[in-house]
C-alpha cells in the first residue's frame, strides 16, 4: 500500500503543478499571441494538456480510493468522527467532483479544440474558458491539497 499512497501523492502533486503552469505560464503566453498563432497553439497544445490531466486525475482518484478502502477496512465512520476524518472526506469529495468535471466537461472542450475549421469567435470563446476553468480548478485543487494535508497531519 505504500506504493499506492506514493503514486497517489505523486500524481496529485503533478496534477496541481500542471494546473499552476496552465494558470501562470500557458494562459498568459497564449493571451499575448496573434489570433492565428493562438488558434494553432490552442489546437495543438491544449488537447495534450487535457490528456495529461486525465491521466493524473484518474491516477490520483483511483489510488486515493484504493488507499481509502485499505485504511477503512469496511468502516468509514472515521470520516465523520474526527476533524481529520472530516477533512479527508471533504478532500476526497472535492477530488472526486473535480475528476468527474474534468472527464465530462473538459473533454467536451478538448473535443471542440481539436476541430480544425473553427472560426475566430469560437477560438476566443475557448480561450476565455481556458482562462476561467483553470483558475477555478486551481482554487479547488488547492483546497483539496489543504484538506488532505490537514487530514494527514492535523491543524
Amino acid at each position: 500500500m505504500t506504493y499506492i499512497r506514493y503514486l497517489h501523492v505523486l500524481a496529485a502533486a503533478a496534477w496541481i503543478g500542471e494546473v499552476i503552469v496552465i494558470n501562470f505560464v500557458l494562459i498568459p503566453f497564449v493571451s499575448s499571441l496573434s489570433a492565428e498563432t493562438k488558434k494553432i497553439v490552442i489546437q495543438k497544445l491544449f488537447p495534450r494538456i487535457f490528456r495529461l490531466a486525465s491521466v493524473l486525475a484518474a491516477t490520483t482518484a483511483v489510488c486515493g480510493y484504493v488507499y481509502l478502502f485499505y485504511i477503512a477496512k469496511g468502516n468509514f465512520s472515521f470520516l465523520f468522527n474526527s476533524q481529520r476524518g472530516i477533512f479527508l472526506f471533504i478532500g476526497a469529495l472535492l477530488g472526486t467532483l473535480l475528476t468527474l468535471f474534468h472527464f465530462f466537461m473538459e473533454n467536451k472542450m478538448a473535443h471542440k479544440i481539436g476541430i480544425s475549421d473553427e472560426k475566430e469567435e469560437m477560438i476566443d470563446d475557448i480561450h476565455l474558458r481556458l482562462k476561467i476553468v483553470p483558475r477555478v480548478g486551481l482554487l479547488v485543487i488547492t483546497t483539496i491539497f489543504i484538506c488532505m494535508m490537514i487530514s494527514v497531519r492535523g491543524l
